[in-house]
């Protein structure tokens, strides 16, 4: 059955006999639901006959993870020309024979966490963008406790310890995002044969999430541009951007050069570098276009990022948080431009288009390749203008509406 997917109908559906979902979204993507068990599979065709390669089981793998891998895939197929599967094959025989050449010495290392990391690591690479997070907070969270421990040994109560201690160290939901790592790592090293058992498997959050709503307000607003004034630097520069244009932080901080038209007052994501892997053109308003200006004249010419070597879990950018003090969170910064930008009367189809967010329907997604641009720059320059009389604590303008005369 060909189904567009969704987490609601992954997460509920069920079959007495094994049926396939084929995802429209990612071609190839297909969802196998069995009596028991559900698991992602990427399709293709290869002289001629259809092929299918198995990614993971749901939930260890989630329905966004598995459009990432069969991306992926697909790209390694279309593009570089490589059978998913050969090569899969192929890297299965490597480490077989590397596991028989450890097994045949005598002072075979045992294989521990630690080792498995860069293992890991290198896997979440090819999947998923945001692999980097995941390697800092195993850095930060599971290195220590687990790093000389064999893998195969880790048991369920030793991953319960690993939770309660992030909790008591402050972590809030955050340790939602620290259990599925941990699920995620475990589910990897099983389809390799790495350990037996899965201790992670079916293991109930520990906090309750809930959709955020913080907007900025006026006082706040001025308060974060006076903090960020008093510290000047390559993260308060990306903030800034952040609450002026509306986009995600990751892809802000990774900036380029070669993306951004001074001139044109432009900058170009290529599709390699936004969450929904399409291009995606920003105007750049009046205090954006002056922010690049300055950090052009202080970035070495040969250097390819806008802010060298800054990531959103840098310590110069999580010096800043105190800023917030806990009020609200810099992802709240995309959520205030987008309110901002509705109280200044731009429709849903604008704001969507000036966040970027994902289209859904044959037409927004196949058809419609209109780059709204005119109407991006209009929006951002109106949250411009609004942003600097906020900033001079200026009243609004009051909208001169003519009231209608009774009709007699």
């Amino acid at each position: 059955m060909i189904k567009a997917l969704t987490d609601r109908f992954v997460a509920g559906v069920r079959c007495d006999t094994r049926d396939n979902f084929f995802d429209t979204h990612a071609r190839g993507l297909v969802l196998r639901v069995g009596p028991r068990r559900k698991t992602w599979y990427f399709t293709y065709r290869r002289a001629g006959a259809p092929r299918w390669l198995r990614l993971s089981d749901y939930p260890a793998l989630s329905l966004a993870d598995a459009r990432t891998c069969a991306l992926n895939e697909r790209h390694r197929l279309d593009v570089d020309g490589v059978d998913p599967i050969a090569a899969r094959r192929a890297a299965q025989a490597a480490e077989e024979q590397a596991e028989q050449t450890r097994a045949g010495s005598a002072a075979a290392k045992i294989f521990t966490f630690a080792d498995f990391i860069p293992v890991f690591v290198k896997f979440q690479a090819g999947c998923k963008k945001t692999w980097r997070d995941d390697a800092a907070m195993i850095e930060r969270y599971l290195r220590e406790p687990w790093g000389s421990l064999p893998l195969a040994t880790i048991t369920r109560t030793q991953v319960h310890e690993v939770l309660d201690a992030a909790i008591g160290a402050g972590l809030g939901v955050g340790v939602n995002r620290l259990q599925a790592l941990i699920s995620r790592i475990f589910t990897v090293a099983l389809d390799r044969s790495l350990i037996a058992a899965h201790p992670a498997a079916r293991m109930i959050k520990r906090a309750k999430e809930r959709p955020r709503d913080r907007v900025l307000t006026d006082d706040e607003l001025r308060a974060l541009c006076k903090s960020l004034d008093a510290q000047p630097g390559a993260a308060s520069d990306a903030l800034r951007l952040r609450l002026l244009l509306g986009q995600r932080g990751a892809e802000t901080v990774e900036m380029r050069w070669a993306e951004v038209d001074v001139d044109a007052a432009t900058w170009l994501l290529p599709s390699v570098r936004t969450k929904n892997q399409r291009a995606h053109v920003v105007a750049l308003p009046a205090m954006a276009r002056d922010i690049v200006k300055a950090r052009r004249r202080i970035v070495a010419n040969d250097e390819p990022r806008v802010f060298p070597n800054l990531s959103i879990s840098s310590e110069e950018y999580r010096a800043l948080s105190p800023i917030a003090a806990g009020a609200y969170e810099w992802t709240d910064l995309r959520r205030t431009v987008a309110t901002r930008l509705a109280e200044l009367g731009f429709n849903e189809t604008i704001i969507g288009r000036v966040l970027n967010h994902a289209r859904y329907g044959v037409t927004g997604k196949h058809y419609n390749q209109h780059v709204y641009l005119g109407e991006i720059r209009q929006a951002l320059s109106a949250w411009d203008a609004e942003l600097t009389r906020i900033l001079a604590s200026k009243p609004r303008a009051r909208s001169r509406v003519v009231a209608m005369r009774p009709r007699r």
